[in-house]
């Protein structure tokens, strides 16, 4: 006998039982106070009616109670492996596989957020230097390890409500939420020195060495994603230019650029 089945007859008889009580106790009230006699047969009538109506019945509404609650739980099970599922695909379409970073557009997306008047974001655009040559030389699973490695030290110098993404390719992008050029300059030149500090895994055999360069924009409250975008990037390149391995902010003249031991 199944559980449920135990259950189902355990809950029929006790209602079984209640019914055959209440029975002789109306019926017999009834008869004493109708001045009718108690025979053989009333004892019969208020054992037997309620065993045989009261038992199926009760088997069945209970049968039925079972079989919904059986539902209710399976539907609530499907409902939080939906929703599990739902989530993970949430975070599958808005983040990057093999960094855990936000993707290209759910980064964009918490760029796009709005600004009240006066509050200003930074936009950081981190690539890391001579990377096609690393490949080359190294193989993809260490570049895949650099971009990884990048990818944490990205997001141990920001702050949990910063937002690090991995734009496409080695390109990285850093949204410093209320903070001004001067405060993202300083982040973006401790991010630069601290991926350079990185040890790798061949650097005594090899004298590996990986760096970043990175260009930076002021996001204003009014601004246009894409143009901040394409600053930015005007910045990177020019960071690139200018030997690598530092920091551009806006064209301006004084850059923090790195320093060769």
């Amino acid at each position: 006998m199944t559980p449920r089945t135990k259950r189902i007859l355990g809950k029929s008889i006790v209602v079984t039982i209640i019914a055959v009580v209440a029975t002789f106790g109306l019926s017999f009230t009834a008869r004493i106070a109708l001045r009718m006699p108690i025979d053989w047969l009333s004892w019969v009538e208020c054992t037997l009616i309620p065993i045989l109506i009261g038992m199926p019945v009760g088997a069945y509404i209970f049968a039925q109670s079972e079989t919904i609650q059986d539902t209710c739980d399976k539907l609530e099970k499907s409902y939080a492996a939906l929703r599990e599922t739902h989530d993970r695909l949430a975070f599958v379409t808005t983040h990057d596989p093999m960094t855990g970073l936000l993707s290209r557009g759910g980064f964009i997306a918490r760029m796009d957020r709005e600004r009240d008047e006066g509050e200003y974001d930074t936009l950081l655009l981190v690539d890391p230097d001579h990377f096609s040559s690393f490949n080359d030389k190294h193989g993809h699973s260490k570049g895949d390890e650099a971009l990884v490695r990048i990818a944490k030290a990205l997001v141990y110098l920001t702050r949990p409500g910063d937002s690090v993404g991995r734009l496409g390719g080695e390109e990285f992008g850093v949204l410093l939420r209320g903070v001004r050029k001067e405060q993202a300059m300083t982040i973006a030149e401790n991010i630069r020195r601290l991926v350079e500090g990185i040890p790798w895994i061949k650097a005594q055999q090899d004298d590996v060495k990986v760096t970043v360069s990175i260009g930076g924009a002021e996001i204003p409250p009014d601004a246009d994603t894409q143009d901040i975008l394409r600053t930015a990037g005007r910045c990177l390149s020019e960071a690139k230019q200018r030997g690598r391995n530092r920091v551009s902010f806006d064209f301006e003249a004084a850059k923090l650029r790195a320093v060769t031991p």
